[in-house]
């Protein structure tokens, strides 16, 4: 079963935290992989542009990031848009 955990702060998200697996053969569970996509294009995104904001962990059957507090309103906006399309996904 994959579990996701959305932390917000402030009305934004800070946190998101992605744990579990599909239930199907390791390389074969389309529902694995589709989350797998989504979550770890997000954590490419998020590191674009602003990789010092971002605190990261990724192993097999974990993701977890988190979003540090930004003075920057336009980047912290950005943080938000991308994660709230990661969970829309």
């Amino acid at each position: 079963m994959i579990k996701i955990e959305v932390y917000k702060k402030k009305g934004a998200i800070a946190r998101v935290r992605v744990t579990g697996n599909g239930g199907d053969k390791k390389g074969e569970d389309i529902v694995c992989c589709a989350v797998s996509a989504i979550t770890q294009t997000a954590l490419a995104g998020l590191l674009y542009h602003g990789k010092k904001q971002i605190n990261w962990n990724m192993k097999d059957g974990l993701l977890d990031i988190s979003v540090s507090d930004s003075e920057d309103r336009e980047l912290a906006a950005t943080f938000d848009i991308i994660l709230s399309t990661m969970i829309l996904g």
